[in-house]
């Protein structure tokens, strides 16, 4: 009899577990752990109902120029040389009171793809500052205005004589400093100047020239617009979305 109550307990004792874990009757179970079953149904995966989602962050979009256009008072009609045909240049110069080489340089910049009008978006022109080795700057203060301005159809080309009214037509836009005190500064913190923002329209013009006359050597600035993805990135761009 003691032998028979032994092999019993034994077996008892003895017999197979479970391999995998499982919680014990007072635990909750784990956050991915579903039943579904015919008393839950609002547990099944049919009948789950999906959870409200955060909207997506603002994604900065950016585009550079289409054209940059050269301007040159000493050549009023010209738009075919080679300085004046280039569409990634850009340069500026005033030197008007010196009778011996008087003069100015001014750019037009042009961008197409753009958000439309009815789009309510926001662009803003940026000037992502050139690396020094690669611009040539110079003149007591090369500071220049930015004027907002009709923009050209495709493939007509801006000269001096046909731009010569954005100072009367155009919108004043925003300047850049050109001192060195303040491109200092601007490279120290992200090399980016922000020059001004307003409602997008799928084509935007702006026209560039130089803020003051020099009686000593004259104001001048010059660089390669350089886009993606080439590299280094430097010169004009618009952002918006963000």
């Amino acid at each position: 009899m003691l032998t028979t109550h032994l092999s019993i307990l034994t077996a008892l004792l003895l017999r197979p577990t479970l391999s995998a874990p499982y919680p014990p009757s007072n635990t909750t179970l784990p956050p991915n752990l579903t039943i579904c079953n015919s008393t839950n149904l609002s547990l099944c995966p049919n009948n789950l109902t999906t959870p409200n989602l955060s909207p997506p962050e603002n994604i900065c979009r950016t585009i550079y120029p289409t054209t940059l256009s050269i301007l040159n008072s000493r050549y009023p009609n010209y738009a075919d040389t080679r300085l004046h045909s280039t569409t990634q240049f850009f340069m500026l110069r005033r030197q008007t009171s010196r009778p011996t080489s008087p003069g100015e340089i001014e750019t037009r910049i042009q961008f197409h793809g753009l958000p439309t009008s009815s789009s309510n978006t926001s662009c803003r022109l940026e000037f992502v500052l050139p690396q020094e080795k690669l611009e040539r700057i110079a003149g007591p203060n090369p500071s220049f205005a930015v004027y907002r301005v009709d923009a050209l159809p495709q493939g007509v080309a801006a000269t001096w004589d046909s731009a010569r009214g954005y100072r009367e037509h155009g919108v004043w836009f925003g300047a850049v400093n050109g001192e060195l005190e303040a491109l200092r500064r601007t490279r120290q913190g992200v090399g980016v100047a922000a020059v001004n923002q307003t409602a997008c329209n799928e084509t935007m013009a702006f026209h560039m020239g130089m803020l003051y006359d020099s009686l000593v050597e004259p104001n001048f600035w010059s660089f390669a617009n350089v886009a993606p993805p080439a590299w280094p990135v430097q010169g004009w761009r618009i952002v918006w979305g963000c």
